[in-house]
Protein backbone atom coordinates (compact mmCIF):
# COMPACT_ATOMS: atom_id res chain seq x y z
CA UNK A 1 0.00 0.00 0.00
CA UNK A 2 1.63 3.47 -1.36
CA UNK A 3 2.22 6.01 1.68
CA UNK A 4 0.90 9.66 1.38
CA UNK A 5 3.51 11.96 2.35
CA UNK A 6 1.92 14.95 3.40
CA UNK A 7 3.17 18.79 2.78
CA UNK A 8 4.11 18.96 6.90
CA UNK A 9 5.82 15.71 6.95
CA UNK A 10 7.92 16.75 4.27
CA UNK A 11 8.90 19.99 5.62
CA UNK A 12 9.78 18.54 8.79
CA UNK A 13 12.42 16.07 7.16
CA UNK A 14 13.96 19.15 5.14
CA UNK A 15 14.19 20.85 8.34
CA UNK A 16 15.82 17.70 10.02
CA UNK A 17 18.40 17.27 7.18
CA UNK A 18 19.55 21.04 7.30
CA UNK A 19 20.07 20.78 11.52
CA UNK A 20 21.72 17.45 10.62
CA UNK A 21 24.15 19.77 8.39
CA UNK A 22 24.27 22.53 10.51
CA UNK A 23 26.27 20.06 13.32
CA UNK A 24 29.63 21.90 14.02
CA UNK A 25 32.76 20.23 12.59
CA UNK A 26 34.95 20.34 15.49
CA UNK A 27 33.09 17.36 16.72
CA UNK A 28 34.71 15.25 14.67
CA UNK A 29 38.39 14.40 15.99
CA UNK A 30 41.63 15.80 14.09
CA UNK A 31 44.57 14.02 13.99
CA UNK A 32 47.06 15.90 15.47
CA UNK A 33 50.91 14.45 15.18
CA UNK A 34 52.55 14.53 18.83
CA UNK A 35 55.97 14.00 19.99
CA UNK A 36 57.64 13.31 22.78
CA UNK A 37 61.45 14.10 23.45
CA UNK A 38 62.22 11.25 25.87
CA UNK A 39 60.28 8.52 27.16
CA UNK A 40 60.90 8.45 30.65
CA UNK A 41 59.71 11.66 31.81
CA UNK A 42 57.06 12.03 33.93
CA UNK A 43 56.15 15.57 32.88
CA UNK A 44 54.83 13.83 29.38
CA UNK A 45 53.03 11.45 30.93
CA UNK A 46 49.56 13.09 30.82
CA UNK A 47 49.62 12.56 27.12
CA UNK A 48 49.36 8.79 28.01
CA UNK A 49 47.16 9.49 30.58
CA UNK A 50 44.56 11.58 27.95
CA UNK A 51 45.40 8.94 25.45
CA UNK A 52 44.30 5.96 27.56
CA UNK A 53 41.31 7.61 29.21
CA UNK A 54 39.41 8.78 25.76
CA UNK A 55 40.07 12.50 27.04
CA UNK A 56 41.68 13.66 24.09
CA UNK A 57 39.20 11.99 21.55
CA UNK A 58 36.66 13.52 23.66
CA UNK A 59 38.27 17.12 23.07
CA UNK A 60 37.85 16.25 19.25
CA UNK A 61 41.46 15.66 19.14
CA UNK A 62 42.99 12.25 17.37
CA UNK A 63 46.65 11.91 18.73
CA UNK A 64 49.29 9.94 17.07
CA UNK A 65 52.58 9.62 19.78
CA UNK A 66 55.54 9.49 18.30
CA UNK A 67 58.59 8.78 21.03
CA UNK A 68 62.13 10.79 19.82
CA UNK A 69 65.42 9.49 21.48
CA UNK A 70 66.16 13.75 22.50
CA UNK A 71 65.80 16.69 21.60
CA UNK A 72 67.34 17.33 18.75
CA UNK A 73 65.42 14.58 16.99
CA UNK A 74 61.78 16.23 18.28
CA UNK A 75 62.70 19.87 16.96
CA UNK A 76 64.41 18.15 13.94
CA UNK A 77 61.11 16.37 13.39
CA UNK A 78 59.11 19.82 13.63
CA UNK A 79 61.24 21.60 11.17
CA UNK A 80 60.46 19.08 8.56
CA UNK A 81 56.49 19.14 9.62
CA UNK A 82 56.39 15.35 10.45
CA UNK A 83 55.34 16.61 13.69
CA UNK A 84 52.69 19.05 15.10
CA UNK A 85 53.23 19.40 18.79
CA UNK A 86 56.57 18.79 20.91
CA UNK A 87 56.77 17.97 24.69
CA UNK A 88 60.24 18.87 25.41
CA UNK A 89 62.47 21.50 27.74
CA UNK A 90 62.32 24.65 27.56
CA UNK A 91 66.04 25.93 26.68
CA UNK A 92 64.62 24.71 23.45
CA UNK A 93 62.90 27.82 23.01
CA UNK A 94 66.02 29.21 22.02
CA UNK A 95 65.37 27.24 18.56
CA UNK A 96 62.88 29.95 17.94
CA UNK A 97 64.83 32.75 18.28
CA UNK A 98 66.66 31.48 15.80
CA UNK A 99 63.88 31.10 13.64
CA UNK A 100 62.35 27.74 13.91
CA UNK A 101 58.85 27.62 12.70
CA UNK A 102 57.39 27.25 16.27
CA UNK A 103 56.30 28.54 19.28
CA UNK A 104 56.23 27.37 22.95
CA UNK A 105 52.41 27.30 24.02
CA UNK A 106 52.22 26.10 27.47
CA UNK A 107 54.45 25.53 30.76
CA UNK A 108 54.23 22.11 32.08
CA UNK A 109 56.27 22.66 34.93
CA UNK A 110 58.78 25.03 36.19
CA UNK A 111 60.77 22.89 38.54
CA UNK A 112 64.02 21.87 38.33
CA UNK A 113 62.93 18.59 40.34
CA UNK A 114 61.90 16.75 37.14
CA UNK A 115 65.34 16.33 36.45
CA UNK A 116 68.16 14.85 38.66
CA UNK A 117 71.96 13.54 38.67
CA UNK A 118 72.33 9.49 39.03
CA UNK A 119 75.54 8.24 39.60
CA UNK A 120 76.57 4.87 38.31
CA UNK A 121 76.06 2.01 40.87
CA UNK A 122 79.69 1.37 41.39
CA UNK A 123 81.03 4.23 41.24
CA UNK A 124 82.17 5.90 44.81
CA UNK A 125 80.42 8.91 44.18
CA UNK A 126 78.49 9.78 47.04
CA UNK A 127 77.61 13.60 46.28
CA UNK A 128 77.17 16.81 44.68
CA UNK A 129 81.04 17.00 45.74
CA UNK A 130 82.24 14.17 44.09
CA UNK A 131 81.49 14.84 40.97
CA UNK A 132 83.87 17.49 40.55
CA UNK A 133 85.74 16.81 37.27
CA UNK A 134 83.54 13.78 36.45
CA UNK A 135 82.13 12.62 33.09
CA UNK A 136 78.35 13.32 33.14
CA UNK A 137 76.23 11.90 30.63
CA UNK A 138 73.74 14.36 28.77
CA UNK A 139 71.52 14.17 25.84
CA UNK A 140 72.94 16.12 23.24
CA UNK A 141 74.95 19.54 23.33
CA UNK A 142 73.06 22.91 23.96
CA UNK A 143 70.27 20.67 25.57
CA UNK A 144 68.50 21.44 28.91
CA UNK A 145 70.68 18.15 30.36
CA UNK A 146 73.97 20.46 28.91
CA UNK A 147 72.89 23.30 30.65
CA UNK A 148 72.18 21.57 33.76
CA UNK A 149 76.06 20.37 33.83
CA UNK A 150 77.47 24.02 33.41
CA UNK A 151 75.08 25.32 36.18
CA UNK A 152 76.53 23.19 38.68
CA UNK A 153 79.75 24.07 37.59
CA UNK A 154 79.11 27.61 38.16
CA UNK A 155 77.39 26.80 41.14
CA UNK A 156 80.28 25.35 42.65
CA UNK A 157 82.56 27.06 41.08
CA UNK A 158 84.30 24.47 39.58
CA UNK A 159 85.83 26.79 36.62
CA UNK A 160 89.67 25.22 35.98
CA UNK A 161 90.60 22.77 33.76
CA UNK A 162 90.39 19.25 35.50
CA UNK A 163 87.69 20.98 37.91
CA UNK A 164 85.13 21.44 35.73
CA UNK A 165 82.27 18.10 35.46
CA UNK A 166 82.59 17.39 31.71
CA UNK A 167 79.56 16.35 29.41
CA UNK A 168 79.58 13.27 27.30
CA UNK A 169 76.78 13.14 24.54
CA UNK A 170 74.68 9.17 24.97
CA UNK A 171 70.85 10.47 23.34
CA UNK A 172 68.09 10.25 25.75
CA UNK A 173 67.35 6.71 25.07
CA UNK A 174 67.24 4.90 29.06
CA UNK A 175 69.24 1.54 27.20
CA UNK A 176 71.77 4.04 25.89
CA UNK A 177 72.35 5.34 29.49
CA UNK A 178 72.31 2.33 31.10
CA UNK A 179 74.89 0.85 28.58
CA UNK A 180 77.15 3.69 29.02
CA UNK A 181 77.00 3.73 33.16
CA UNK A 182 77.68 0.00 32.85
CA UNK A 183 81.27 0.53 30.83
CA UNK A 184 82.21 3.25 31.95
CA UNK A 185 82.04 5.67 29.66
CA UNK A 186 80.19 8.22 31.93
CA UNK A 187 80.32 8.31 35.68
CA UNK A 188 76.95 9.93 36.12
CA UNK A 189 73.81 10.97 33.87
CA UNK A 190 71.71 13.79 34.18
CA UNK A 191 68.12 13.03 33.05
CA UNK A 192 64.72 12.57 34.48
CA UNK A 193 64.17 12.26 37.77
CA UNK A 194 61.65 8.90 36.54
CA UNK A 195 64.61 7.74 34.70
CA UNK A 196 66.62 8.00 37.85
CA UNK A 197 64.81 5.92 39.58
CA UNK A 198 64.18 3.31 37.01
CA UNK A 199 68.25 2.91 36.90
CA UNK A 200 68.46 2.90 40.69
CA UNK A 201 65.65 0.04 40.70
CA UNK A 202 67.93 -1.87 37.88
CA UNK A 203 70.56 -1.50 40.14
CA UNK A 204 72.43 0.09 37.63
CA UNK A 205 72.63 3.98 39.06
CA UNK A 206 72.36 5.79 42.12
CA UNK A 207 70.19 8.26 42.87
CA UNK A 208 72.13 11.49 43.82
CA UNK A 209 69.82 14.66 43.74
CA UNK A 210 67.48 16.23 41.79
CA UNK A 211 68.38 19.72 40.08
CA UNK A 212 66.19 21.73 42.54
CA UNK A 213 68.85 21.85 44.89
CA UNK A 214 70.88 24.11 42.99
CA UNK A 215 68.43 25.60 40.29
CA UNK A 216 65.78 28.30 41.05
CA UNK A 217 62.68 28.47 38.84
CA UNK A 218 62.84 27.94 35.10
CA UNK A 219 60.62 27.10 32.54
CA UNK A 220 62.15 23.09 32.58
CA UNK A 221 59.08 21.29 30.57
CA UNK A 222 57.23 22.85 27.79
CA UNK A 223 54.95 22.13 24.78
CA UNK A 224 55.33 23.60 21.45
CA UNK A 225 53.41 24.03 18.43
CA UNK A 226 54.58 24.09 15.19
CA UNK A 227 54.01 27.79 13.57
CA UNK A 228 51.80 25.90 10.48
CA UNK A 229 49.68 24.58 13.26
CA UNK A 230 49.16 27.74 14.91
CA UNK A 231 48.18 29.99 11.67
CA UNK A 232 46.07 26.70 10.13
CA UNK A 233 44.29 25.09 12.60
CA UNK A 234 44.35 27.05 15.98
CA UNK A 235 41.01 25.23 17.02
CA UNK A 236 42.54 21.87 17.01
CA UNK A 237 45.25 23.15 18.84
CA UNK A 238 43.18 24.67 21.18
CA UNK A 239 41.35 21.27 22.11
CA UNK A 240 44.96 19.26 22.41
CA UNK A 241 45.74 21.84 25.45
CA UNK A 242 42.25 20.98 26.87
CA UNK A 243 42.65 17.78 26.55
CA UNK A 244 46.37 17.90 28.06
CA UNK A 245 45.32 20.05 31.45
CA UNK A 246 42.40 17.57 31.58
CA UNK A 247 44.95 14.84 31.87
CA UNK A 248 46.85 16.65 34.30
CA UNK A 249 43.68 17.22 36.22
CA UNK A 250 42.58 13.48 36.07
CA UNK A 251 46.49 12.36 36.96
CA UNK A 252 45.79 14.12 40.31
CA UNK A 253 42.65 13.00 41.46
CA UNK A 254 43.00 8.82 39.85
CA UNK A 255 46.87 7.96 41.62
CA UNK A 256 46.60 3.74 40.54
CA UNK A 257 44.73 4.29 37.47
CA UNK A 258 47.61 7.21 36.11
CA UNK A 259 50.26 4.35 37.46
CA UNK A 260 49.33 1.65 35.58
CA UNK A 261 49.28 3.56 32.51
CA UNK A 262 52.48 5.55 32.90
CA UNK A 263 54.02 2.16 33.55
CA UNK A 264 52.88 0.43 30.20
CA UNK A 265 53.38 3.55 28.35
CA UNK A 266 57.06 4.10 29.40
CA UNK A 267 57.81 0.58 29.70
CA UNK A 268 58.19 1.05 33.26
CA UNK A 269 57.35 -0.55 36.91
CA UNK A 270 54.34 1.02 38.88
CA UNK A 271 56.79 1.18 42.14
CA UNK A 272 59.42 3.68 39.89
CA UNK A 273 56.21 5.56 38.59
CA UNK A 274 54.96 6.05 42.32
CA UNK A 275 58.01 7.60 43.57
CA UNK A 276 58.23 10.13 40.39
CA UNK A 277 54.42 11.17 41.27
CA UNK A 278 54.71 11.54 44.86
CA UNK A 279 57.83 13.68 44.53
CA UNK A 280 56.18 15.63 41.34
CA UNK A 281 52.70 15.43 40.63
CA UNK A 282 52.10 18.55 42.96
CA UNK A 283 54.90 20.64 40.23
CA UNK A 284 52.71 20.58 37.58
CA UNK A 285 51.44 23.55 35.99
CA UNK A 286 47.15 23.73 36.37
CA UNK A 287 46.96 26.48 33.55
CA UNK A 288 49.92 26.33 31.20
CA UNK A 289 50.17 29.75 31.99
CA UNK A 290 54.30 31.15 31.86
CA UNK A 291 56.09 32.56 34.68
CA UNK A 292 58.58 35.77 34.56
CA UNK A 293 60.87 34.09 36.76
CA UNK A 294 61.02 30.63 35.14
CA UNK A 295 61.74 32.75 31.88
CA UNK A 296 64.45 34.38 33.48
CA UNK A 297 66.05 32.16 34.45
CA UNK A 298 65.68 30.49 30.78
CA UNK A 299 67.09 33.60 29.27
CA UNK A 300 70.20 33.02 30.95
CA UNK A 301 70.83 29.82 29.88
CA UNK A 302 70.91 30.65 26.56
CA UNK A 303 73.41 32.55 26.76
CA UNK A 304 75.48 30.49 28.98
CA UNK A 305 75.23 27.94 26.30
CA UNK A 306 75.79 29.68 23.45
CA UNK A 307 72.77 29.22 21.88
CA UNK A 308 71.96 32.80 21.46
CA UNK A 309 74.87 35.50 21.92
CA UNK A 310 72.42 38.37 22.46
CA UNK A 311 69.79 38.76 25.08
CA UNK A 312 66.46 38.13 23.40
CA UNK A 313 63.26 39.30 24.12
CA UNK A 314 61.69 36.13 25.80
CA UNK A 315 57.53 37.60 24.90
CA UNK A 316 58.37 36.46 21.16
CA UNK A 317 59.10 33.10 21.83
CA UNK A 318 55.84 31.89 23.66
CA UNK A 319 52.04 32.72 23.48
CA UNK A 320 48.92 32.29 26.13
CA UNK A 321 46.75 32.91 23.77
CA UNK A 322 45.66 28.81 23.14
CA UNK A 323 45.08 28.27 26.54
CA UNK A 324 41.92 26.66 27.79
CA UNK A 325 41.57 30.13 30.16
CA UNK A 326 41.48 31.98 26.59
CA UNK A 327 43.96 34.37 28.20
CA UNK A 328 46.68 35.88 26.28
CA UNK A 329 50.06 37.35 27.92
Amino acid sequence: MARTITRRTALGALAAAAAALRVPAAHAAEKLRVGKAVVDNMGFIPLDIGLETGIFERNGVAVEKVDFGGAARLHQAMVADSVDIGLSAGPEMAFIAKGAPEIAVAAISESASFMAFVAASQSEIRGVDDLKGKRIGITSTGTLTDWLVQELNRFKGWTKEGERATTVAIGGATPGQVAALKTGAIDATVNSLQAGYLLESQQVGRMLFDCSSYVPAIEINTIFASTKLTESNPDALRRFLKGWFDSVAYMKAHRDESLRIGAKATDNTQAVLGRSYDALMAKFSLDGKFHRDGLDTLAKSFIELKTLDHPVDMSTLYTEKFLPSGSAS
